[in-house]
């Protein structure tokens, strides 16, 4: 640790000494004058310099700018412990940091602690069934860890260069039509509570607190550890690609694809057609071992296209797994990714009223409305298979929908115009989302207030209450939705 803490004071880290709190600031060692009260000994690292906290004032949205006071890169959980007893004595704000790959400063924290988690990154074990990690650890790390072995998670996002502290949090949705999200295959977690306590939890121990941290959005306790499922991993992934330009018979097609349940990943990409609209690009995916090649005419039978009009790949599964990640890359490597705007839209929608509610709104949408590098993403999801009380999807048959409008402005910077414009456009869509029975998938740009989200929890609401006062009774953890503001 001493080699870690001069590595840091080399970047121009300071770490902190104490906590004054006649101006609820924190004192250097050149401040050690001053009356003030000791940060308690640390593994890690406490830093206030410029640079540390600005990085932690944004995140993939830069949409919203909250600026910390101090940044704790933990070595270990219990400065984690440490830390959050030591912010709840002062009434200081704590928020955990994964990737920042909200947009709407959901991580952020004003004036407060943000704590990067990315520093506790280890992987503890590997079974046949499951997978030990700390929250920090990425889940494409993971994925070229196991995949070799033959192994995977059962749901991933399509970026998966998040960590599991991140998704858990929020929920962690998949284009695996068939199953939950990544947090109904979660066994067992750590969590720092509110108060200060480590708590080893799950269905059977202290499930009250393993409920309310999935897709809890941080409210009542830090992720710190998780067990989660595995599965086999088989080696290759077969993708098929259509283009449909009308809405109802790409439904119609969708909807027989996800009812037969042959395939294993099915979603839509909402591009560009050129001519001022949007083509409805459908994306299949089977895996398979290459001694069992899958039949695609038996997979792709009674579609408006035939089985040799589409666009067959095989791909080797690691790859296929890390193709948005792989784009991300380019993204940023051309310039249009870090310090762009992104306001994205993602909400879920039962499944009586999603046809409707894409078919009217996709023809209105713009260039502007999606970006150079932005698109529509739709995909279909087994409503019984979510079991999280607080993901808040709607209730619906066997089927419910995301619907994502993943906007980026057309070149990094500021651009209060454009921003006006895209804060107005989610609000609009979001209250024609609510009327036709759908929720808000929390990762997006959009302003909610305290009545926005007792209706986004329903019958939820007073059992979230009820549990943030008793794992968060000061109320210091995760101001950045502005649940409880």
């Amino acid at each position: 640790m001493v080699a870690r803490r001069e590595f840091l004071a080399g970047l121009g880290a300071i770490t902190v000494f104490g906590f004054i709190p006649s101006t609820r600031s924190w004192a250097t060692v050149a401040q050690a004058a001053l009356p003030f009260d000791r940060v308690p000994a640390l593994d890690g690292v406490l830093v206030t310099d410029p640079a540390s906290l600005s990085a932690d004032a944004v995140d993939v949205g830069n949409f919203i700018h909250n600026t910390p006071v101090a940044v704790l890169r933990p070595a270990s959980v219990d400065d984690i412990r440490k830390m959050v007893r030591f912010c709840r004595r002062f009434r200081i704000h704590v928020g955990a940091r994964g990737q920042g790959h909200t947009t709407f400063g959901q991580s952020q924290v004003e004036a407060g602690l943000v704590i990067e988690m990315s520093t506790l990154n280890k992987v503890h074990s590997i079974a046949p069934t499951t997978a030990d990690v700390d929250a920090g650890v990425l889940w494409k790390d993971l994925l070229q860890t196991i995949v070799p072995q033959g192994l995977t998670p059962p749901a991933l996002t399509g970026f998966t260069g998040l960590t599991f502290g991140g998704t858990l949090s929020v929920g962690g949705i998949s284009a695996n039509y068939a199953d939950g999200g990544q947090v109904d295959h979660v066994r067992e977690l750590e969590v720092v509570t509110g108060e200060g306590e480590v708590t080893r939890c799950s269905t059977r121990e202290c499930p009250e607190l393993f409920e309310a941290a999935l897709a809890g959005l941080g409210q009542c306790g830090i992720i710190t550890r998780a067990v989660v499922d595995l599965v086999p991993a088989l080696p290759l992934v077969r993708t098929f690609q259509a283009v449909y330009t009308d809405n109802a018979t790409f439904f119609r097609d969708f909807r027989a694809l996800i009812n037969r349940g042959e395939l294993d990943e099915l979603y839509n990409v909402g591009v560009p057609n050129g001519s001022g609209g949007f083509s409805y690009q459908l994306n299949a995916a089977k895996y398979f071992d290459p001694a069992s090649p899958p039949n695609n005419d038996q997979l792709l039978r009674g579609l408006a296209f035939s089985p040799s009009e589409a666009t067959v790949q095989d791909v080797p599964y690691l790859s296929y797994v890390l193709r948005v990640d792989t784009l991300i890359a380019f993204f940023k490597q051309i310039g249009l990714w870090d310090g762009v705007l992104h306001p994205w839209f993602d909400v879920f929608l039962p499944n009586r009223t999603v046809e409707q509610y894409v078919g009217e709104v996709t023809p209105t949408l713009t260039t502007e409305d999606v970006g150079a590098t932005g698109f529509l993403l739709l995909f279909a999801k087994k409503r019984s298979k979510f079991t999280r009380p607080f993901l808040r999807v709607p209730d619906s048959d066997d089927w419910f929908f995301l619907f994502d409008i993943l906007t980026a402005n057309a070149a990094p910077g500021p651009d209060p115009a454009f921003q006006a414009r895209m804060m107005a456009r989610n609000r609009r869509l979001f209250e024609k989302a609510r009327r036709a029975g759908g929720t808000r998938y929390p990762i997006g740009t959009i302003e909610f207030n305290r009545a926005d989200w007792m209706l986004q929890y329903g019958d939820e609401w007073p059992e979230l209450v009820r549990l943030k006062q008793r794992f968060d009774p000061d109320g210091i953890l995760t101001p950045g939705p502005g649940i409880f503001a």
